[in-house]
């Protein structure tokens, strides 16, 4: 009994903290309607998983110099490799 007075007491302390916070209006997600049926349209042709590795790939690729320069970093910041 006294373990459960407790423990409502500290719940009742943390709802009244987090009611403090200030509430998040809600928002009209609407347009992601036709985002969606345009996936969906786009995924009857072609892959969506296919698309997404291609996409990565092509970052990749582009972005190699970049990688390789951090890769590079990082090995030059250890110190057995000096």
């Amino acid at each position: 009994m006294i373990v459960e007075t407790v423990l409502n007491l500290i719940v009742y302390v943390i709802l009244w903290i987090v009611s403090l916070f200030p509430t998040i209006p809600r928002m009209n997600l609407d347009f992601l309607n036709g985002v969606i049926r345009v996936l969906s349209l786009i995924d009857m042709f072609v892959s969506l998983r296919v698309v997404s590795v291609c996409l990565l790939v092509l970052f990749a690729v582009l972005n190699i110099r970049l990688i390789w320069s951090v890769i590079m970093w990082v090995v030059r910041k250890l110190p057995f490799m000096q």
